[in-house]
């Protein structure tokens, strides 16, 4: 009789070993789980973009926005309408400083018609998560 109780020793502890490895396994799935549901979402930001000409080669201007990271770095593309046929193109890309302003020099002065600037939306990674930089378009400056 003493074979057959440790025998039922052995069974009894397997199955509480099995239990603290599943209820173990168990809460470990439940911690993970937990920390997906708190990951930060980013959020979107609002740009402006504003274009003055200064002087008759010159177009200048600044991006703005409420997120300091959103200002510098960002692709400004200059476009120009021809008056006459009311075509569109571009006529320079640059790309702003840490401040947010941008400058464009021609070698000739400006064509009359109708110039306009556009920044581009772009997404960064700033405040421990990723942010979005939406795009954004000027008033016309007619010149």
């Amino acid at each position: 009789m003493g074979d057959s109780l440790s025998g039922m020793e052995w069974v009894r502890r397997a199955g509480i070993l099995l239990v603290v490895a599943a209820l173990a396994l168990g809460s470990l799935g439940a911690v993970a789980g937990a920390k997906k549901k708190h990951k930060k979402k980013g959020h979107k930001w609002a740009s402006q973009v504003t274009l003055t000409h200064p002087s008759s080669t010159q177009f200048t201007g600044r991006v703005s926005s409420k997120l300091k990271a959103c200002r510098g770095s960002r692709v400004v593309t200059v476009t120009y309408t021809d008056p006459s046929t009311g075509q569109t193109s571009p006529l320079s890309v640059q790309r702003t400083d840490n401040a947010g302003n941008y400058e464009v020099t021609l070698t000739t002065p400006a064509y009359t018609g109708t110039y306009q600037v556009q920044v581009d939306q772009r997404k960064i990674r700033a405040m421990k998560a990723r942010q979005t930089c939406k795009a954004a378009v000027s008033t016309a400056v007619g010149v």
